[in-house]
Protein backbone atom coordinates (compact mmCIF):
# COMPACT_ATOMS: atom_id res chain seq x y z
CA UNK A 1 0.00 0.00 0.00
CA UNK A 2 1.50 3.35 -0.96
CA UNK A 3 2.13 5.77 1.87
CA UNK A 4 -0.56 8.47 2.11
CA UNK A 5 0.47 11.94 1.11
CA UNK A 6 0.87 13.90 4.35
CA UNK A 7 -1.07 17.10 4.85
CA UNK A 8 0.69 20.41 5.03
CA UNK A 9 3.12 20.65 7.97
CA UNK A 10 1.06 21.35 11.09
CA UNK A 11 2.97 24.49 11.93
CA UNK A 12 1.89 26.03 8.61
CA UNK A 13 -1.79 25.25 9.02
CA UNK A 14 -3.68 28.33 10.14
CA UNK A 15 -6.33 27.65 12.80
CA UNK A 16 -9.08 29.23 10.71
CA UNK A 17 -8.11 27.04 7.75
CA UNK A 18 -7.70 23.85 9.78
CA UNK A 19 -11.12 24.22 11.34
CA UNK A 20 -13.65 26.89 10.31
CA UNK A 21 -14.59 27.53 13.95
CA UNK A 22 -16.46 30.74 13.21
CA UNK A 23 -18.47 29.02 10.47
CA UNK A 24 -19.40 26.05 12.66
CA UNK A 25 -20.24 28.23 15.64
CA UNK A 26 -22.26 30.55 13.45
CA UNK A 27 -24.30 27.67 12.07
CA UNK A 28 -25.02 26.40 15.57
CA UNK A 29 -26.17 29.87 16.61
CA UNK A 30 -28.36 30.22 13.49
CA UNK A 31 -29.96 26.83 14.14
CA UNK A 32 -30.62 27.72 17.79
CA UNK A 33 -32.13 31.11 16.97
CA UNK A 34 -34.24 29.66 14.14
CA UNK A 35 -35.80 27.29 16.68
CA UNK A 36 -36.34 30.04 19.22
CA UNK A 37 -34.13 28.36 21.80
CA UNK A 38 -32.03 30.20 24.36
CA UNK A 39 -28.43 29.50 25.28
CA UNK A 40 -29.65 28.43 28.73
CA UNK A 41 -32.03 25.87 27.21
CA UNK A 42 -29.48 24.36 24.81
CA UNK A 43 -26.78 24.26 27.46
CA UNK A 44 -29.05 22.60 30.01
CA UNK A 45 -30.46 20.04 27.56
CA UNK A 46 -26.97 19.12 26.28
CA UNK A 47 -25.45 19.00 29.77
CA UNK A 48 -23.06 21.93 29.38
CA UNK A 49 -22.65 25.38 30.87
CA UNK A 50 -24.07 28.43 29.15
CA UNK A 51 -20.57 29.93 28.86
CA UNK A 52 -19.28 26.81 27.07
CA UNK A 53 -22.06 26.80 24.47
CA UNK A 54 -21.63 30.53 23.99
CA UNK A 55 -17.88 30.07 23.40
CA UNK A 56 -18.60 27.31 20.86
CA UNK A 57 -21.01 29.59 18.98
CA UNK A 58 -18.36 32.33 18.90
CA UNK A 59 -15.72 29.89 17.67
CA UNK A 60 -13.53 30.52 20.69
CA UNK A 61 -13.13 26.97 21.99
CA UNK A 62 -12.32 23.51 20.62
CA UNK A 63 -15.19 21.21 21.62
CA UNK A 64 -14.87 17.46 21.48
CA UNK A 65 -16.75 15.59 18.79
CA UNK A 66 -19.04 14.23 21.52
CA UNK A 67 -19.88 17.79 22.59
CA UNK A 68 -20.77 18.78 19.04
CA UNK A 69 -23.01 15.72 18.64
CA UNK A 70 -24.77 16.56 21.92
CA UNK A 71 -25.49 20.15 20.84
CA UNK A 72 -26.63 19.04 17.38
CA UNK A 73 -29.01 16.51 18.95
CA UNK A 74 -30.64 19.22 21.06
CA UNK A 75 -31.00 21.46 18.00
CA UNK A 76 -32.28 18.64 15.82
CA UNK A 77 -29.62 19.04 13.14
CA UNK A 78 -27.01 16.71 11.69
CA UNK A 79 -23.27 17.11 12.10
CA UNK A 80 -22.96 17.37 8.33
CA UNK A 81 -24.96 20.59 8.44
CA UNK A 82 -22.05 22.19 10.31
CA UNK A 83 -19.37 21.32 7.78
CA UNK A 84 -20.99 21.05 4.35
CA UNK A 85 -20.27 23.88 1.97
CA UNK A 86 -22.86 25.66 -0.13
CA UNK A 87 -20.80 25.34 -3.29
CA UNK A 88 -19.94 21.66 -2.99
CA UNK A 89 -18.45 20.57 -6.32
CA UNK A 90 -20.58 18.33 -8.51
CA UNK A 91 -17.63 16.31 -9.79
CA UNK A 92 -17.30 12.69 -8.69
CA UNK A 93 -13.50 13.02 -8.81
CA UNK A 94 -11.44 14.37 -5.90
CA UNK A 95 -7.86 15.47 -6.55
CA UNK A 96 -5.50 15.08 -3.62
CA UNK A 97 -4.12 18.54 -4.23
CA UNK A 98 -7.61 19.99 -3.63
CA UNK A 99 -8.15 18.30 -0.26
CA UNK A 100 -7.84 20.52 2.80
CA UNK A 101 -7.57 19.37 6.38
CA UNK A 102 -10.69 19.80 8.52
CA UNK A 103 -11.14 19.59 12.26
CA UNK A 104 -14.25 17.80 13.56
CA UNK A 105 -13.55 18.18 17.29
CA UNK A 106 -11.08 17.20 19.99
CA UNK A 107 -7.36 17.79 20.07
CA UNK A 108 -4.58 16.76 17.69
CA UNK A 109 -6.86 15.33 15.00
CA UNK A 110 -6.98 16.48 11.39
CA UNK A 111 -9.37 14.95 8.85
CA UNK A 112 -9.02 14.90 5.08
CA UNK A 113 -12.30 14.09 3.34
CA UNK A 114 -11.20 12.11 0.28
CA UNK A 115 -14.63 11.29 -1.14
CA UNK A 116 -16.66 13.76 -3.23
CA UNK A 117 -18.56 16.20 -1.03
CA UNK A 118 -21.70 15.66 -3.08
CA UNK A 119 -21.62 11.90 -2.47
CA UNK A 120 -23.77 11.13 0.60
CA UNK A 121 -24.12 7.35 0.22
CA UNK A 122 -20.68 6.77 1.73
CA UNK A 123 -17.62 8.74 2.80
CA UNK A 124 -13.87 8.18 2.99
CA UNK A 125 -11.84 10.18 5.52
CA UNK A 126 -8.10 10.04 6.07
CA UNK A 127 -7.44 11.00 9.67
CA UNK A 128 -4.08 12.19 10.99
CA UNK A 129 -3.74 11.85 14.75
CA UNK A 130 -0.98 13.58 16.68
CA UNK A 131 0.73 11.75 19.57
CA UNK A 132 -1.88 11.41 22.30
CA UNK A 133 -4.52 12.97 20.04
CA UNK A 134 -8.23 12.12 20.17
CA UNK A 135 -11.60 13.55 19.07
CA UNK A 136 -12.44 13.66 22.78
CA UNK A 137 -12.38 11.52 25.94
CA UNK A 138 -16.11 10.81 26.15
CA UNK A 139 -17.77 8.20 23.90
CA UNK A 140 -20.15 9.34 21.17
CA UNK A 141 -22.57 7.72 18.73
CA UNK A 142 -24.54 8.76 15.68
CA UNK A 143 -26.94 7.39 13.12
CA UNK A 144 -25.46 5.26 10.35
CA UNK A 145 -25.03 1.73 9.11
CA UNK A 146 -21.33 1.00 9.17
CA UNK A 147 -17.88 2.35 9.91
CA UNK A 148 -14.71 0.58 8.79
CA UNK A 149 -11.30 1.88 9.79
CA UNK A 150 -7.88 0.79 8.58
CA UNK A 151 -4.76 2.02 10.35
CA UNK A 152 -2.18 3.13 7.81
CA UNK A 153 0.54 4.33 10.17
CA UNK A 154 1.16 4.15 13.90
CA UNK A 155 -1.29 2.86 16.50
CA UNK A 156 -4.95 3.68 17.15
CA UNK A 157 -6.98 2.47 20.14
CA UNK A 158 -10.74 1.99 19.68
CA UNK A 159 -12.92 1.93 22.80
CA UNK A 160 -16.45 0.54 23.17
CA UNK A 161 -17.63 0.82 26.75
CA UNK A 162 -15.42 -1.49 28.83
CA UNK A 163 -13.89 -3.03 25.70
CA UNK A 164 -10.88 -1.65 23.86
CA UNK A 165 -8.94 -2.80 20.82
CA UNK A 166 -5.57 -1.52 19.70
CA UNK A 167 -4.82 -1.56 15.97
CA UNK A 168 -1.48 -1.18 14.26
CA UNK A 169 -0.59 -0.40 10.65
CA UNK A 170 -2.47 -2.74 8.31
CA UNK A 171 -5.19 -3.68 10.84
CA UNK A 172 -8.87 -3.03 10.15
CA UNK A 173 -11.94 -2.79 12.39
CA UNK A 174 -15.65 -2.48 11.61
CA UNK A 175 -18.40 -1.31 13.95
CA UNK A 176 -21.82 0.28 14.14
CA UNK A 177 -21.66 4.07 14.60
CA UNK A 178 -24.80 3.77 16.75
CA UNK A 179 -22.73 2.04 19.44
CA UNK A 180 -21.10 4.53 21.84
CA UNK A 181 -17.42 4.59 20.99
CA UNK A 182 -14.25 6.64 21.06
CA UNK A 183 -10.76 6.32 19.68
CA UNK A 184 -7.37 7.94 19.90
CA UNK A 185 -3.63 7.62 19.49
CA UNK A 186 -2.24 5.99 22.65
CA UNK A 187 1.36 6.68 21.60
CA UNK A 188 2.81 9.79 23.22
CA UNK A 189 5.71 9.97 20.78
CA UNK A 190 4.52 8.94 17.31
CA UNK A 191 1.64 10.16 15.13
CA UNK A 192 -0.89 7.83 13.53
CA UNK A 193 -2.91 7.80 10.31
CA UNK A 194 -6.19 5.93 9.79
CA UNK A 195 -8.58 5.62 6.87
CA UNK A 196 -12.29 5.68 7.80
CA UNK A 197 -15.05 4.44 5.48
CA UNK A 198 -18.56 5.44 6.63
CA UNK A 199 -22.00 4.43 5.34
CA UNK A 200 -23.72 6.80 4.81
CA UNK A 201 -21.67 9.99 4.76
CA UNK A 202 -21.67 11.82 8.09
CA UNK A 203 -19.69 15.02 7.48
Amino acid sequence: MPSPMPPKPRETIDQAERWPAKLVGGRLREARQARGQTLDHVAGAAGFTKSFVSAVERGETSPSIGSLYAICEVLGISMSALFETVDAPESNVVRRTDVQGTYFGGEGVENLVLSPRGERRAQVIETHIAPGGSPGPEPWSHAGELVMATVLEGTVEFRFGERSTTLKAGDTISYSPAEPHSWGNPDDDNPAVALFFEVPAEY
